[in-house]
C-alpha cells in the first residue's frame, strides 16, 4: 500500500505532457487573438470578465505551449474570443475570424464524401451508415445547432460512424499466390 502511496506522489509531481490537440488549441487561441487585434492582456481581462479569472502572463504561457488548458479554461477562452468551445478543438482549418471549418475550404461533408469513396465498395447495410456520415458532416457544417451546442456530440456520432464503415470494409482479396501461410494450422 504504501508503494501504491510513494508512486501517486511521484506521479502526480511529474508534468504531463501537453499532446497534439492541446498544441492545436494553443496555436488556435494565439491565432484567433491575433485576428481580433488584441493584446494578451485584452483576451485576460475578457476571460477574466466571462468569470475565469487568468492574467496575461498565464495567456501567455498558454499560447506558447508552457501551461496547459484544462476544461474551465478552455471555455474561458472561448467566452473571452467570443466562439464556441468546440472550434478550439477542432483540427480542420479555422478561419481568422474564428469561422467554422464550412466557411474555409473544403468542407467536413465534402471531406467525409471524399473519405468514404475512398473506401471502396461497402457491404449489407453500410451505404446507409454512409449516407448518415454524410448527414452528420452536413449538419457539424451548418454549425452544429443552436449556438453550436450539438458540435461535440456530432463529432463523436461521425466518428464512430466512420469507425463503423472502416471496420465493415470488405478485406481486400489475398493476390499473392501463397496461399494462407501466415494462417494459424
Amino acid at each position: 500500500m504504501m508503494a501504491n502511496a510513494r508512486t501517486e506522489a511521484v506521479m502526480a509531481s511529474k508534468p504531463v505532457e501537453i499532446g497534439k490537440i492541446g498544441e492545436h488549441v494553443a496555436q488556435t487561441v494565439s491565432r484567433l487573438r491575433r485576428a481580433r487585434g488584441w493584446e494578451q492582456r485584452e483576451l485576460a481581462e475578457r476571460v477574466t470578465f466571462a468569470g475565469r479569472p487568468m492574467s496575461a502572463s498565464v495567456v501567455s504561457k498558454i499560447e506558447s505551449g508552457a501551461r496547459r488548458v484544462d476544461v474551465d479554461d478552455l471555455v474561458g477562452l472561448a467566452a473571452g474570443l467570443e466562439v464556441n468551445p468546440a472550434l478550439l478543438l477542432l483540427t480542420s482549418p479555422v478561419s481568422e475570424a474564428g469561422d467554422p471549418p464550412a466557411a474555409v475550404g473544403e468542407s467536413v461533408a465534402a471531406a467525409v464524401q471524399a473519405d468514404i469513396e475512398a473506401m471502396g465498395d461497402l457491404v449489407g447495410l453500410e451505404p446507409s451508415l454512409a449516407a448518415m456520415a454524410c448527414r452528420m458532416a452536413v449538419e457539424i457544417d451548418n454549425g452544429g445547432g443552436e449556438d453550436g451546442r450539438q458540435l461535440p456530440a456530432l463529432n463523436r456520432e461521425l466518428r464512430a460512424t466512420i469507425a463503423q464503415l472502416l471496420a465493415a470494409r470488405q478485406p481486400e482479396e489475398d493476390d499473392d499466390d501463397l496461399g494462407d501461410l501466415a494462417a494459424p494450422e
